[in-house]
């Protein structure tokens, strides 16, 4: 399993839903701005079990995975669809 380590990673044939998720997050949280303090308030986590799943350290369960879906104003299918986001050291770019 690929860990995400804030490098980029685009050979996604192999990927677990816990990859794209981990990449969604941090794309989606980036391009609103958010912190992971931010976006843990908002989804009323632990700023440890965001970066957990930004990570992909852990599997997340489905109600996090909904609180976190909520907060960005998606479903929950399309935050673990792979859009193709990359996630680069220090900044995030739209597909690639």
């Amino acid at each position: 399993m690929n860990k995400l380590e804030n490098k980029t990673i685009r050979n996604s044939a192999n990927w677990t839903t816990r990859n794209i998720l981990a990449i969604n997050v941090t794309y989606l949280r980036h391009k609103m701005g958010w912190s992971q303090e931010e976006l843990a308030e908002r989804t009323g986590r632990s700023v440890s079990l965001i970066s957990d799943i930004e990570n992909a350290n852990i599997g997340a369960t489905i109600d996090a995975i909904d609180d976190i879906s909520n907060a960005l104003k998606l479903s929950t299918s399309e935050l673990t669809k792979d859009h193709g986001f990359v996630v680069r050291k220090k900044r995030v770019d739209s597909k690639q």
